[in-house]
This record gives C-alpha cells, structure tokens and sequence, in this order.
C-alpha cells in the first residue's frame, strides 16, 4: 500500500556529497532513466546544440550545481557530459502546464499540473538538505537536480509555466534557465519578496509564469517572467490562474492552434471552475475539488507526447502536500498521495 515511499528520496550534506549520494543510490537507474528520457526526445530536440552545448553550459551555472552533478556522475558511474544532457535538453524544449493559487478557509492552496515529456520517468520527490542553504522538497524525475515545482522549510511554495519570449538576457549580467532560477529561489529565499529581488538580479535564458505562495503568511503572487523583465499580477477575488500566456505585459501572439487545450482555452476552463468553487454555497472538499479541476479534460493533456506527467495540490500553511506518484494522465489516473512534512515545526 506504501509503494510510493520507494518514490521519496532524502538526501544531506554538501553539493557533491548529496550528488554523489544521489548517483550510489539510483546507480543503473539513473543511467537507464537518462537514456531513455534522451532518446525520446531525439526527435523534436535540437541534438546538435545538445551535444555541443551541454558542458559550456554546465559550467556557467552556479558552482552548488556544478558541485552536484560532478558527485553524481562519480557515484553512478555515468560520464559527466552525458549526465549533464539529461538537464540540458530541457534548453531545446518547451512544455505547456495549468496552475492555480486561491485562498479557501484563510489559506493559500495551490493546484498544479506539470506537462512534459516520456511520463513514465516523472512521479517522484527529492528532498534535499543542502550545507548552508534552506531545505527543500522538488517534484520532478529520479534524481532531478532541478525541478519545476517544489516548496522549502520556510513554507514558501515555487513553480512555474513555460512561456515564449521577445527579449534576451541584458548583455552582462548573470542568467539562468528557468528550473535553475526556481531551484535557487527555493534554496535561497524566505519570502516572495526575496524571490522577487532575485528576479531582480538574475535574468533568464527564457520566459516563466512563476506561481508563488508563502506558508507563513499565506501571502501569493504570480509573475509573468520575460528574460529581462517581470511583471506581478494583481489577483482577482482571492484567487490566480496561469497557463502559457502573458497577462500583464505586451504579448505578441496568444495562440490558439491547439484547439481545445490551448493556453487561452485551458486558461478560460480553469477560471471557470476555479470560479465556480468559489461560488458553490458547498464548503470546498480538500484537496478533492481542486483535483478534480486539474483532472478536467480540457485541462489535463492526456493524448500525444506532451501530456501532463504529475499533478501537485498543497497547503504551503498546514504543510499539506498531495502529489501523483507515478502514473498518468497523472491528475486522473494518478497514485495520488499525501507527502508528510518532512521537518519539525
């Protein structure tokens, strides 16, 4: 019945103690879950600029990075380049999500799914102790360094939707890739202030729409992220949603070739129910009524190679996390699980 705890990792130490640890631990895993992540996605990425790009890139990232990865190519015996491709091909790609942020009875909640490729790889959680930085949890693929959801001992809750971009990094200044930024905000901000003053003085390779919440106070915020520039939203009502489009600044196309699933669609059908819950003379079911919206078709992708590989609801306040370990389409066929709070309060 607990098959899912063989799905939650917990590592720490220092950066190369924790990826070296990370390496022993999955060993051939690791090198079968790369491969074949890699190999799915030959296809549809650019294999040239995957291969030529991979270790330059790996060495303009913060040196807690480089620590990590160098320990887990020692410890599962996997060539460090190759190791590297594995996070480098998320540069070739984009992936689409929905989220949500509402406030019901007080607190913050948050509903995610995350759309990606090969869902067979994703459904697990990392939790790491990092030598002077803040503890986090990150949901992504065994072994992940980086992630696109996740949440730190101080409650604060990050994750974030792929968007298109115009501008590019300012010339000079220091930039990273979005899952880079999300996994340095986790392990180096308190508050949503704190992520924002680091959006501040990190630029980033692409867009992000980054969803934020704070346990402690159940503050949130949502920003559509371009390369050089953020822009906050206001809520509405107690409650913000995000797909793949711009809302706050200009946005030079939409979109709206994918028929039913489209950002703007997926966005409209998510308000909706969102709205809805809100309405409902009912008190709100949790986490139940906010997995039942992200399990919505005409919001969840089940069809094709970009479909949505898990689905997150939490309580960053109460310290409620509820993930799919392992299945798919995640939000409605998924092992969903309540992850208990690995610290003490």
């Amino acid at each position: 019945m607990k098959e899912y705890l063989s799905r939650i990792h917990h590592f720490k130490g220092t950066p190369h103690e924790i990826g070296l640890a990370i390496g022993r631990t999955l060993t051939n895993r690791l090198e079968l879950t790369l491969t074949h992540y890699i190999n799915s996605m030959a296809d549809s990425s650019d294999m040239e600029k995957l291969h030529t790009g991979a270790l330059p890139w790996l060495h303009s990232l913060p040196k807690r990075f480089q620590d990590e990865f160098e320990g887990m190519a020692e410890g599962a015996h996997v060539p460090l380049e190759r190791l590297v491709e594995w996070a480098y091909i998320e540069e070739c790609e984009k992936k689409e999500c929905s989220g949500a942020i509402c406030v019901i009875n007080k607190h913050a909640w948050v509903a995610r799914n995350n759309d990606g490729f090969v869902p067979e790889l994703w459904g697990y959680a990392i939790i790491r102790e990092v030598d002077g930085r803040i503890p986090t949890i990150n949901f992504s693929m065994e072994g992940d360094v980086f992630a696109p959801s996740g949440i730190n001992k101080e409650k604060l809750w990050l994750h974030y939707n792929f968007l298109d971009v115009w501008d590019q990094p300012t010339p000079g200044k220091h930039h990273v890739p979005a899952y880079v930024f999300l996994t340095e905000a986790l392990e180096l901000c308190h508050t949503i202030s704190e992520v924002e003053m680091l959006l501040n003085e990190i630029d980033r390779d692409g867009g992000m729409l980054l969803f934020a919440a704070d346990g402690k106070t159940d503050e949130f915020a949502l920003f559509d992220c371009m390369c050089s520039k953020h822009y906050r939203r206001k809520p509405s009502d107690g409650w913000m949603v995000g797909t793949n489009h711009y809302c706050t600044c200009e946005d030079l196309s939409l979109g709206d070739d994918e028929g039913s699933l489209s950002s703007l669609n997926r966005f409209n059908r998510m308000e909706t129910l969102i709205r809805g819950l809100y309405a409902s003379s009912t008190p709100p079911n949790l986490p139940a009524d906010l997995i039942q919206i992200l399990a919505d078709d005409k919001i969840e992708r089940r069809v094709n190679k970009l479909i949505t590989v898990y689905s997150n609801v939490a309580c960053p306040s109460t310290g409620e996390i509820w993930y799919t370990f392992g299945g798919y389409p995640a939000a409605s066929n998924g092992n969903w699980q309540r992850l208990e709070w690995p610290w003490r309060v």
